[in-house]
């Protein structure tokens, strides 16, 4: 009893600590940053700050001041205006716009409902609806994933109460690495709270998932929904030893990767770092076919998904990896309501081919998938079709063609290609009549018996 009331209090004590640390850290806002990362870095080998930049996460929140946010060079194309029959003078901010959609918040704190022309997208230059007059206010709960230093507590909006605040819109530096008070204060003392795992696995994973770091993943209308890649990567293989700063540098431009510096990229490793054996042959030779196409398919839908003849596409790549190989269509991906990713025995989740094969292959359907898919890394790929002999050929060649007024058949069996290797039955093969004279005996002190073929024997010379 005595032992437990220690470790109570002891635990109080340490917990009592850690609360006081993380209440005297304050955010600084990125331009503090800024002064001292806006130049190459030697760690990296690039100037993080302007790198950054370029990324979509500063954009999660914009602020709007009469007219339509701004975005970096190469990436966004912009949001053109807002919402029709409106202005932008009756708006605070844009959320989001750089790599979907773009939805929008009134002077009032609340988020554009009001007609079915609320979100834009991006990729179809059009508008659709947004929770269509529903009364959505712009609260912590919406977007603590669209801003730095976000807190339940007051409200940054004047007219609506309760709202919660905010440091800064969009998600800046310390919405990733945590409140840089005392490091900016002491900068070679102290470093910023989040580092290691924390920082390159579970700060994505505050943000990158729906209903928890749990390996249930939502979906909604025949797709995964968007921002779930942690739940994914929990239903998945790759999620026990694998953290998302394995392959991703979240300094590079990754949606727009033609914004990046020059040679910088922002997945740092490639599939066959890990898989250098997993290839796919095609008719026996290697085809450079990228590992993602297939493995990492557009499952997902932030704004836009489409049926593509027998596939399906949605406009976020999949972090699931695995494939189901079986002949069997998107409904058996889903859980019998559509509402989240069928998993197996093993809390795993795999997407069907209809995603992974047929978005490209739109005329095929999944049995014909099938077949090539099972196995693929070790059969590969056949297309070629069988070879049915030229007695096949002779059924419907063995008369006189139309276009060349001869029987092809019956001709070109009077040519050397026929006889280039022929079969021995007991004694010299047989050539055309007016062609060669034959090859009238094996070699010298040999007999017929010992010999399978002879190549040649119409035009020059016989090999036996």
């Amino acid at each position: 009893m005595k032992r437990m009331l220690f470790v109570c209090i002891a635990a109080g004590f340490v917990l009592s600590l850690w609360t006081s640390w993380a209440i005297a850290q304050d955010y600084v806002g990125s331009s503090r940053c800024m002064t001292c990362h806006n130049s190459v870095n030697p760690n990296t080998g690039y100037n993080i700050w302007e790198e950054y930049m370029k990324t979509g996460h500063p954009y999660k929140l914009n602020a709007v001041s009469g007219g339509s946010p701004m975005y970096p060079d190469n990436t966004s194309p912009g949001v053109p205006a807002p919402p029709p029959g409106t202005d932008w003078s009756e708006f605070v901010y844009v959320i989001g716009g750089y790599g979907w959609k773009a939805r929008f918040i009134k002077a009032d704190g609340k988020i554009f409902t009001t007609t079915e022309e609320a979100q834009y997208n991006l990729e179809t230059q059009g508008w659709v609806a947004y929770h269509y007059q529903e009364d959505k206010a712009y609260n912590e709960s919406c977007f603590q994933c669209h801003t730095t230093g976000n807190s339940p507590d007051g409200s940054w909006n004047a007219q609506t109460a309760d709202l919660g605040t905010f440091s800064e819109p969009g998600v800046r530096c310390e919405g990733c690495h945590g409140p840089g008070s005392d490091h900016v204060a002491n900068p070679s003392g102290v470093k910023l709270p989040n580092q290691g795992r924390d920082l390159t696995h579970e700060r994505c994973g505050d943000c990158h998932q729906r209903g928890g770091r749990t390996n249930a993943i939502p979906a909604s209308g025949g797709y995964i929904k968007h921002h779930e890649q942690f739940n994914e990567m929990m239903a998945s293989k790759h999620g026990t030893g694998l953290l998302c700063g394995t392959c991703h540098d979240t300094h590079i431009a990754g949606r727009y990767p033609e914004a990046a510096g020059e040679g910088l990229k922002a997945i740092t490793k490639e599939c066959s770092s890990c898989h250098p054996d997993h290839k796919i042959y095609v008719n026996g030779m290697e085809k450079n076919i990228d590992c993602i196409d297939c493995h990492m398919s557009m499952a997902s839908k932030s704004a836009v998904g489409k049926q593509k003849g027998n596939g399906w596409e949605g406009d976020v790549k999949t972090h699931i990896f695995k494939i189901n190989t079986d002949a069997v269509t998107k409904d058996a991906m889903f859980t019998e309501d559509g509402s989240a990713v069928a998993l197996d025995n093993d809390g795993l989740a795999a997407v069907t081919l209809d995603f992974a094969c047929l978005g490209c292959h739109q005329s095929k359907d999944v049995t014909w998938a099938s077949t090539y898919a099972k196995d693929i890394h070790t059969n590969g790929i056949r297309t070629m079709p069988d070879y049915v002999g030229s007695q096949r050929c002779k059924t419907c060649h063995d008369n006189v063609n139309a276009n060349t007024g001869y029987n092809i058949y019956e001709e070109y069996m009077k040519t050397g290609h026929p006889y280039k290797l022929n079969a021995v039955n007991g004694g010299p093969p047989t050539f055309p009549a007016n062609t060669s004279p034959g090859v009238p005996a094996p070699p010298p002190g040999t007999e017929w018996s010992e010999f399978v073929y002879v190549i040649g024997g119409y035009g020059w010379k016989a090999r036996f």
